[in-house]
């Protein structure tokens, strides 16, 4: 049995804690660590339970505490091989006998078995992961570009898919607060994914197994919980799916505790 709850799901922040039978880890570490801790200690989690912080990439909205909580709860890191030294830039002074890398191949943290994946976007490195501890699969995929087929392969037969919904396009480009260069970083193929194209990623899991979708990593500035939700719904029922029938779909809350999903 897994329990997986989003801690923060934003550009301006984001952390997932992922609890097995004896282990806890963090997937991301992008919040303040008072705030860290006291979303933990909501969910009667002791923060220094934690063993290891898996991260996805080294941008500040995934890495802001990851230095500080390692130094005050020994946590390990694990990081893509790629993507060390940008971390390491970012996080400060911390045990480097603490630090671990990876590559694209399976490995284990106690109880996990961890599966990384790399998603095009515009850091050094970005991974997503796909997890078990011996039962049924979750995946987590934020900050990508856009979703190649190899993707969708790694988020599919998993009960339970974290999944970028960004922003809506038209939302984005009309917003005068954001410089020309800015939204074609976040258009590009190295960006983040849109609500559409979030939709067409999610058709393709409804029918591969997929019992759970939680939107996730939305733009404060260029979306909200609502159109996200409303355009991926109505994207499935144009393809004759029917949404939290043959899918079940969820908004990650940017700032607060999200659902805590049960894998059995």
């Amino acid at each position: 049995m897994m329990k997986v709850v989003t801690l923060s799901s934003s550009s301006k922040g984001n952390s997932v804690l992922v609890c097995g039978e004896n282990t806890n880890i963090l997937i991301d570490a992008g919040i303040s660590l008072n705030t860290l801790i006291e979303k933990l200690k909501l969910l009667d989690v002791d923060p220094s339970s934690i063993k290891a912080i898996l991260s996805t990439h080294e941008h500040s909205d995934h890495s802001k505490s990851v230095g500080p909580f390692m130094r005050k709860y020994g946590a390990l890191l694990y990081c893509h091989h790629d993507g060390v030294q940008a971390m390491v830039s970012k996080i400060g002074n911390v045990d480097q006998s603490k630090i671990f890398y990876f590559y694209e191949q399976e490995f284990a943290i106690d109880e996990f078995v961890i599966k990384p994946f790399k998603l095009p976007h515009d850091s050094v490195t970005c991974c997503g992961f796909v997890i078990h501890n011996g039962g049924p699969k979750f995946a987590y995929a934020t900050d990508l570009g856009f979703a190649s087929e190899q993707t969708i392969e790694n988020l599919k037969n998993c009960k339970l898919v974290i999944l970028e919904s960004n922003h809506d396009e038209k939302m984005l480009i009309a917003n005068t607060n954001y410089s020309d260069h800015l939204k074609h970083r976040i258009l590009s193929k190295n960006g983040h994914l849109s609500n559409v194209n979030c939709a067409k990623v999610v058709c393709a899991l409804a029918t591969s197994n997929v019992k759970q979708v939680v939107l996730a990593h939305l733009s404060p500035e260029n979306n909200t919980p609502q159109l996200c939700y409303q355009t991926v719904c109505e994207y499935l029922e144009a393809m004759g799916i029917v949404p939290n029938v043959n899918i079940k779909i969820d908004v990650a809350p940017q700032n607060n505790l999200g659902t805590v999903f049960v894998i059995k």
